[in-house]
């Protein structure tokens, strides 16, 4: 699979999509993006524009925009970047496209099962995103993050490493983005909602933004309590936590943890990477947080710290 041959369509024209879609195509990718409303109209006037960190000026990627999926136009990468509460939606919308790869970059507490009910077996790469940003004044600004913080992470549902996984692997790497492949998405999605949400949570529960919540000591402790206990429930469940690392809020003292985050929380890494996806996502974070809620529940323990929308 070559660059100058391989196509790539974004379903999904939120800040996510938008990063993905310019990184794609400024390393050579085919690359489409299939918008709706507001956004479609937003994209047709003016193209997929965005702030070049290493020029300093606005530019326009090369990205065909559409507001039509045809079945019988085939894509090597089918890339689903929309929020939880649109991802079935969405699969609705491509399941009869002829596309065999299709790379779900959505934040997932219950599984595949449903998801492949819609679209069929074996079509799904479960993924998520290395990155952050926002859209402002229809402009894209965004960060690429690192592998230390978090890189663009998917596998095949089976663990295997398939052709199309390193196929996908290359296409992230000459795209700029930090790639990692797991073996196990259905864990890492899990322990990853287990330290995402009461991050989110406590901008919530502040009522501001990551720098006024950085100043609100009870919101700082809820959110470190809430994380140790969504990581001990995984271990007392026997869900692996994925990556090993992310042990470290089971194991490290709550004191510890709340002077961490009352320091990354006063960053602007906290408000590109936190504080702006808490703030646009609100319903999103909502929704996962009761359903991970469900998913400890359904495993027969309480999550007393989660903060849950009443």
């Amino acid at each position: 699979m070559s660059v100058t041959n391989t196509r790539i369509l974004i379903v999904g024209a939120g800040v996510i999509g938008s990063i993905y879609a310019v990184n794609f195509s400024r390393a050579g990718y085919d690359v489409t993006m299939f918008a709706r409303s507001k956004r479609l109209a937003e994209l047709q006037k003016n193209g997929l524009v965005f702030y070049n960190a290493k020029t300093e000026k606005i530019e326009n990627a090369n990205v065909k925009i559409i507001d039509t999926i045809f079945n019988d136009d085939a894509f090597d990468y089918i890339f689903v970047t929309v929020r939880y509460e649109q991802i079935e939606s969405a699969l609705l919308d491509i399941k009869d496209n002829c596309s065999q790869n299709i790379v779900t970059m959505v934040n997932n507490p219950f599984g595949y099962d449903k998801w492949e009910e819609i679209v069929g077996k074996g079509r799904i790469i479960p993924a998520f995103p290395g990155a952050g940003g926002k859209i402002e004044n229809d402009i894209l600004y965004y960060k690429l993050t690192t592998r230390l913080i978090q890189s663009t992470t998917f596998g095949e549902l089976s663990g295997e490493r398939s052709s199309r996984i390193m196929q996908l692997y290359n296409v992230l790497k000459s795209s700029g983005f930090s790639a990692s492949i797991c073996d196990n998405m259905d864990a890492w999605q899990k322990s990853h909602l287990a330290m995402v949400i009461p991050m989110a949570n406590a901008i919530y529960f502040d009522g501001g933004n990551n720098y006024t919540t950085a100043q609100n000591r009870e919101a700082i402790q809820n959110m470190s309590l809430s994380l140790r206990e969504n990581f001990e429930f995984l271990k007392n469940v026997g869900i692996k936590i994925t990556p090993i690392k992310l042990n470290v809020f089971r194991l490290c003292p709550i004191w510890i943890l709340n002077s961490i985050f009352k320091m990354i929380y006063n960053t602007k890494f906290a408000e590109t990477l936190i504080s702006n996806h808490a703030k646009n996502a609100s319903q999103e974070m909502y929704l996962l947080s009761n359903d991970f809620a469900e998913l400890a529940q359904k495993n027969g323990a309480a999550l007393k710290y989660l903060y849950l929308k009443e």
